[in-house]
């Protein structure tokens, strides 16, 4: 599958429907939401936010953060049980996975079972086992997917430049990031492109060593790799996506990123993303159908923001001299330029 014109197009297209103001007199009530979050707050708890407050809801909200410490969530879940929120916002597979656990075995001793959830940042929700059908979750938990599907991303890949060795660091702990990386196996070898892969080795305690990453780039750099790729992987593109870009600028590796962040904020070299702030908006907008509707996340389908944008950080192209053809940048988002 190649990425042209039109495709592009198609991607970037659509104003997403969490844009949407329905004429609907707000609830005089205040309602209390807890965001679980494992990266402290961004433009995408922004987007969400003042989606709801345009809407003229009154929110209390609770912030908790892990900041990717997974031993955080067992002590927070027991606080939601405890407060009993309106609603629960979660940011991300590991959080929405500890409070609600699989839909095929939830526990209601340690899951929360009887608050509404709307997720953000979850890549694959279905095979995360955080709801059984997309259309139809069929449970307390509804939310959004952030990132293009695979064979599009790789398609912006060959766009830009052909190559045939893409390197991905990924932590193997973390269950969105192994679905990825093997949606990129299967997806790569039919395009000619081997994938090298680097695990994040594991501690004493199983969890992921950061400190490991810069070795595991410098790694990939010497097996030939010709791109790094980030995933939607909280350890590498969120914590520390400003590690992870300037020691692929180091070592002259250019980056691909499924998330905006590291192109917008630090040194990575491209992405195809949808912005954080609107995907907020959208985990919003299913939030007000619970919230001033009475809708039961059960039946609130779970969906992709529709609208992707290309960016490419030229300033990074530049020191890498690894120059976007004409054509794709005509139709990219060009970041510090």
């Amino acid at each position: 599958m190649r990425i042209d014109r039109r495709t592009l197009l198609t991607l970037a297209a659509g104003a997403p429907l969490a844009c949407a103001l329905p004429a609907r007199a707000a609830p005089n009530r205040t309602f209390r939401i807890t965001m679980v979050l494992g990266r402290g707050e961004s433009d995408n708890e922004a987007g969400f936010k003042d989606y709801l407050a345009r809407r003229g809801l009154k929110v209390e909200y609770a912030i908790r953060d892990t900041g990717g410490d997974p031993a955080k969530l067992p002590t927070i879940v027991q606080e939601i049980r405890d407060t009993r929120p309106d609603l629960i916002y979660s940011w991300g597979t590991p959080q929405t996975r500890a409070i609600v656990g699989p839909y095929d075995a939830p526990d209601p001793k340690v899951h929360i079972t009887d608050i509404p959830v709307v997720f953000t940042f979850v890549a694959a929700p279905v095979d995360a086992r955080i709801v059984p059908d997309l259309a139809r979750p069929g449970r307390n938990v509804t939310g959004t997917v952030h990132i293009a599907p695979i064979p599009v991303q790789l398609s912006t890949i060959l766009a830009y430049r052909p190559i045939r060795r893409l390197g991905i660091v990924y932590n193997p702990q973390e269950r969105n990031s192994v679905l990825n990386v093997e949606g990129l196996r299967a997806e790569a070898p039919p395009r000619g492109v081997e994938l090298l892969e680097e695990p994040v080795p594991l501690g004493a305690s199983g969890q992921p060593l950061a400190g490991e990453l810069p070795a595991l780039i410098a790694r990939l750099a010497q097996r030939g790799a010709e791109m790094l790729y980030v995933g939607p992987d909280t350890l590498v593109a969120s914590l520390n996506r400003a590690l992870v870009s300037e020691e692929a600028l180091r070592h002259r590796l250019p980056t691909f990123s499924a998330t905006e962040a590291i192109v917008r904020a630090d040194k990575g070299m491209l992405a195809l993303a949808s912005s954080s702030y609107g995907i907020g908006r959208f985990t919003a907008f299913k939030a007000a159908q619970i919230l001033m509707d009475g809708t039961s996340p059960a039946v609130i389908p779970v969906e992709t923001l529709k609208r992707f944008s290309v960016l490419i950080n030229m300033p990074v192209a530049r020191a890498l001299e690894f120059y976007p053809p004409i054509g794709l940048l005509n139709l990219a988002e060009v970041v510090g330029s």
